[in-house]
């Protein structure tokens, strides 16, 4: 044979594949298998367990907030029947505790007017200021409206009459009744008057003639 003779060799898919390196690439793929199949088994347990526990969450704060409210309701309606009788130094102790346990139910927002209400008839005007003022209501609801008119009215019968104008003049620009807007109007423009501002204060009487109906006595011919 002559030496520039080359013997064949076989192709690259003519080798032989060694049978022990194929079945391990088999049983590495089996095993990655197996672990992404049980690693995604337990992200959906897992998944499904926080959905109940969620509609669980969901159903105790709904149950808690439904006992909450009727639990207010019912204890506010028995301090009522404490201050029909006048026994009044006990229902302003029941009030405060009230509004501290049933705290962002409308219940408590009615404990605050009656009880800022309460101390402002009792003369207790610092306390009424500051029970009114703490709860810092908005005019958004009839309730948060009396509230903000107590405090004008506490603020006045301290003394504070540049509050009390500003407080009454809110609650003026924030009520949608007219009654209310009036004695609003009335109680900025007596502030006024205290304060000696006797120009802003026929303003705003002329405000009140000009929103007064026609069949209002008070209104001038």
């Amino acid at each position: 044979m002559s030496k520039n003779t080359r013997r064949p060799t076989n192709s690259p898919n003519e080798q032989a594949v060694d049978p022990l390196a194929r079945e391990d690439r088999f049983l590495v793929s089996v095993v990655n298998l197996s672990a992404w199949i049980r690693k995604n088994r337990d992200l959906a347990m897992i998944g499904s367990i926080c959905c109940v526990l969620g509609i669980l969450a969901l159903m105790y704060y709904w149950n808690f907030k439904t006992d909450q409210v009727n639990q207010a309701a019912t204890r506010l309606q028995a301090i009522h029947e404490t201050v029909s009788i006048s026994a009044l130094e006990d229902a302003k102790s029941q009030l405060s505790t009230f509004i501290d346990r049933f705290s962002g139910t409308d219940q408590a927002t009615e404990a605050v007017v009656l009880l800022g209400r309460l101390h402002l008839e009792a003369g207790d005007f610092l306390v009424a200021i500051s029970v009114l003022e703490g709860a810092n209501l908005s005019m958004d609801t009839p309730s948060g409206v009396q509230a903000n008119s107590l405090l004008a009215r506490a603020f006045e019968s301290q003394g504070r009459w540049p509050d009390a104008e500003t407080q009454y003049l809110k609650v003026a620009s924030g009520s949608e009744l007219e009654f209310e807007v009036r004695e609003a109007l009335e109680g900025a423009a007596r502030a006024r008057v205290r304060q000696r501002d006797f120009g802003g204060a026929v303003a705003l009487y002329e405000q009140i003639l000009e929103g007064l109906e026609d069949v209002d006595p008070r209104k001038g011919s």
